[in-house]
């Protein structure tokens, strides 16, 4: 006899969705041109805003730096195309390795310093 729950769709993990968000971030940023195009800042913003642990853990940490900076570039009409890059890898090292608690702060306070040189050169 077969079990009915072995026949019912198994049901996606919650976290998913997360390699696909990134992934389709990457190629976003891999499209991204040199120059200031509010179209294409909009639609990365979008994914960024689409996944599912914006602020929660390290990857859920980046994603909010990330779309925080977006929002900045997006007010100001500002770009920073290595400065977008800087968020994408980051996000990327913290899906694809846990680091540890010392690691997570590094890297958070090395994406706070990448936002802090487009707020002083806004207040300048």
């Amino acid at each position: 006899m077969v079990d009915a729950d072995e026949n019912a769709p198994k049901k996606p993990h919650r976290r998913a969705g997360d390699a696909d968000v990134l992934a389709l971030a990457e190629g976003l940023l891999m499209s991204l041109g040199r120059t200031f195009d509010r179209g294409d800042i909009e639609v990365l913003k979008t994914v960024a805003e689409s996944y599912p642990d914006i602020g929660r853990d390290g990857a859920g940490e980046v994603v909010a730096s990330l779309k925080g900076l977006l929002a900045d570039f997006l007010a100001d009409q500002t770009y920073d195309r290595e400065a977008i890059a800087v968020h994408v890898r980051a996000w990327r090292f913290m899906v694809s390795r846990k680091p540890d608690r010392k690691e997570r702060v590094r890297i958070l306070a090395g994406l706070a310093d990448v936002r802090t040189l487009y707020a002083d050169a806004k207040a300048a």
